[in-house]
């Protein structure tokens, strides 16, 4: 049979209908960081012994790092050779599932990340806001900006800083003043991944978005952790 490769969406759905989640990288891997309820069976591991903890009856999502890792493919495709018929292949995996700033479980769960250092405290609006209200927003702002998104799905746009918005006409629409396409991180990066990027930019904030590109936060320099 045919595996189905499947995106966020349908894992959230399959797991709502109480569809059973595998994680197939290596144990320490498993440890650190797994999705939440998701048992391991390493793909070195997985045979007809190992898989007697599954439920033939229900739905099998499997995963493992990436869309680049080729370890949840083979896994899928190995359990429809051991006869379950409703196997699926998340293959965006566990980065995508933290990139979403969504739970983990793990003995590195608590870790700070961007995601869950991230602020949702700066102004927002839509391409067809006037100047005049925008500015009024940022000047009660901590930020000297306002983030562009779109209707509905929050997709970051753009960005359009207050010298902009300050000289031009009250009444412009901030799609004629904005800076399209601002740098973004994603929210699965850990402090020492953030303290690293940091010291490559000159950048007094990060913005956090999902990989679709919606917003999830923005990250002040100075709210990053330093060593201790």
């Amino acid at each position: 049979m045919s595996v189905a490769t499947i995106e966020l969406p349908e894992v959230q759905r399959l797991l709502g209908e109480g569809a059973q989640l595998v994680e197939v990288l290596p144990r320490e891997e498993y440890e650190e960081l797994h999705l939440p309820g998701a048992v391991h069976i390493a793909l070195k591991l997985l045979d007809a012994d190992s898989v007697r903890q599954l439920h033939r009856d229900r739905d099998v999502i499997v995963y493992c790092w990436d869309a680049l890792c080729d370890m949840s493919p083979r896994a899928a495709s190995r359990l429809a050779t051991l006869g379950f018929t409703a196997v699926h292949d998340y293959a965006a995996g566990k980065v995508d599932w933290l990139a979403h700033a969504l739970p983990a479980e793990g003995t590195h769960a608590a870790r700070p990340t961007a995601g869950s250092l991230a602020r949702d405290d700066a102004v927002t609006c839509s391409l067809h806001d006037p100047a005049r209200d925008v500015l009024r927003g940022i000047d009660n702002s901590r930020y000297g900006f306002a983030l562009v998104l779109s209707v509905g799905d929050r997709v970051l746009l753009g960005r359009v800083r207050r010298s902009a918005l300050e000289s031009a006409d009250p009444g412009t629409r901030v799609e004629s003043v904005m800076e399209a396409g601002p740098s973004t991180i994603r929210a699965h990066l850990t402090v020492d991944a953030l303290r690293q990027h940091l010291a490559r930019s000159d950048a007094r904030t990060l913005i956090v978005t999902t990989p679709g590109g919606s917003l999830l936060g923005v990250l002040p320099r100075d709210a990053v952790p330093t060593p201790t």
